[in-house]
């Protein structure tokens, strides 16, 4: 987008161009840091959490 095309916007369409910039940058932010969490170490412990909570329920009884 030129120069010029931003100074012939209105105050409206100037602030709502602002809104979409930073909800774009938000969401990159967001996609980043998921991407960077290792999902498998996540799952993992995940799995290891419920069978010791399932082991404890099961033994305790």
């Amino acid at each position: 987008m030129d120069k010029k095309d931003l100074e012939n916007l209105s105050a409206r369409e100037l602030s709502e161009l602002k809104d979409n910039i930073e909800e774009v940058i938000s969401s990159r932010k967001y996609k980043k840091v998921l991407n960077s969490t290792n999902t498998k170490a996540v799952t993992t412990t995940w799995v290891i959490v419920a069978v010791l909570i399932a082991l404890y329920r099961y033994l305790n009884m």
